[in-house]
């Protein structure tokens, strides 16, 4: 089964005590395929953007951004047997979405590169190594005791 982030719009309506009026929200949710390639579901609460680490954190954020270039999924048809609602825009969001490279330009950001991303993070980690190594690799285990001693006395 495959999957990827996916924008996707649900209707509301609030209850007639509260005005009764109807809306629609917007969130990135993860978004499962059948084998005939076919958005068959997708999870029931959208996306948390937060991550361990900050390498995990930009992997994701790039994901989500390729979800803004995909059509928009319909929450209520999601997983129904007709095509409509599956990614399909309407005439109306065709009409209001904005290019890819005008994000961008009004962003005034280049978009995420992640085969750069990956290459700059192998030579921050083969320097880290090396200072790793020259920094504890044949010191005495004395050396390594003092060490983690002042680190305990530093923590809260």
């Amino acid at each position: 089964m495959t999957w990827n982030y996916r924008l996707v719009k649900k209707h509301t309506k609030n209850p007639e005590r509260l005005g009764g009026n109807e809306y629609y929200t917007y969130a990135i949710h993860e978004a499962y395929y059948d084998s005939k390639g076919k958005v068959n579901g997708i999870t029931e609460n959208p996306i948390d953007l937060s991550a361990e680490h900050l390498n995990d954190l930009m992997i994701t954020w790039d994901m989500v951004f390729e979800a803004f270039a995909a059509p928009i999924l319909d929450y209520d048809t999601i997983g129904d047997d007709s095509d409509e609602g599956l990614g399909l825009p309407t005439e109306q969001e065709l009409e209001d979405s904005v290019p890819m490279e005008e994000v961008f330009k009004n962003l005034d950001i280049e978009p995420f590169d992640s085969e750069a991303y990956y290459r700059e993070e192998v030579e921050i980690n083969e320097k880290e190594e090396l200072k790793h190594t020259a920094e504890f690799i044949g010191r005495t285990p004395e050396h390594i005791r003092s060490l983690i001693k002042t680190l305990r006395s530093q923590s809260p």
